[in-house]
């Protein structure tokens, strides 16, 4: 009779005992970058079989397992008219060039012409170096905010004298003494200025003048567009109060007169009919008639208006 022996391990314990004894074996690789605290490296880390190696950011230099910043400004980086300002990891380029100046590309500062550029004047750009600044016609001054015009009144300004039955005509940019005379049997009021009837009322030629005779001085921009209401006529009585029973029209007016007239409740209106481009003086005759209660004409009065269009628009 023959016998057999059963082995003394199984066939798991005997692979248990292999795998022990390959790893005792093969070393197994140790990732100081995941297991050393605090972190070997000051910025990056990389594993590496049996040991690790530090990197830097651009802009930093490794000395040993930490980094340290690059002053870039030591390899002349910037132009000749910068000033190099070293930052951390980085650096800067400052331009040295006075204000109103620019970097060109050959290095140098070069006057930037800012009237090319949309600057704000009202009338005209200069470009000076370094800077610019605006102008105004002749007659005007410019504002405080340097870029607006505003016309000087000579008239007041400059205390101007035209004379006797004359007033002086402050328009856009200059003046004008324009001649305003009272016609015979009238006598200028000094308080308002107008012309006023001194004829006997109960002269028949007398009755028939105008009570008051008034001029009136228009000062206009250019480009005013049309259907826009310039001047407002009042006819007043004997007592200095508004007539409310009046009607306006014109008289000896030249024909083309970019003007109309309308009634407005007791006022008489002078507005534009087209658009005023033209640089001159209109002279516009205007007659008021005032009505009692029967209708009958109480009242007249003769108004002169002097309209001047400038040069500008404004």
């Amino acid at each position: 009779m023959q016998f057999f022996s059963t082995p003394m391990y199984s066939y798991d314990l005997l692979e248990y005992e292999n795998t022990r004894l390959n790893n005792l074996m093969i070393p197994t690789d140790i990732d100081e970058c995941m297991e050393n605290r605090p972190l070997p490296c000051s910025q990056h880390c990389l594993n590496m079989v049996g040991g690790y190696r530090c990197s830097c950011e651009p802009g930093f230099r490794a000395r040993g397992p930490r980094c340290y910043d690059l002053n870039e400004c030591l390899q002349d980086v910037c132009r000749s008219a910068q000033r190099c300002q070293n930052t951390r990891g980085s650096y800067r380029c400052i331009d040295l060039c006075l204000p109103g100046m620019v970097l060109a590309d050959n290095g140098t500062c070069v006057d930037v012409d800012e009237c090319s550029l949309e600057v704000t004047c009202q009338h005209e750009c200069r470009n000076t170096f370094g800077s610019f600044h605006c102008t105004c016609p002749i007659g005007y001054r410019l504002l405080g905010n340097g870029e607006t015009c505003e016309d000087i009144n000579e008239c007041t300004e400059q205390s101007v004298q035209c004379g006797t039955n004359r007033m002086c005509f402050n328009m856009r940019g200059t003046y004008k003494c324009i001649d305003t005379p009272c016609p015979a049997g009238y006598q200028r009021d000094v308080r308002s200025g107008f012309c006023l009837k001194t004829c006997l009322s109960n002269e028949v030629e007398c009755s028939l003048r105008p009570f008051a005779l008034e001029y009136k001085l228009v000062a206009l921009p250019s480009g005013v567009a049309a259907n826009q209401d310039l001047v407002r006529l009042v006819a007043y009585t004997q007592d200095d109060v508004m007539h409310p029973r009046t009607s306006f029209f014109t008289v000896q007016n030249d024909t083309g007169m970019p003007f109309g007239l309308r009634d407005d409740t007791g006022k008489g209106v002078i507005f534009t009919t087209r658009q005023l481009l033209e640089p001159r003086i209109y002279a516009l005759r205007v007659r008021a008639q005032s009505y009692a209660d029967d209708s009958s004409v109480e009242y007249q009065t003769t108004f002169v208006v002097y309209i001047s269009i400038s040069t500008y628009p404004y």
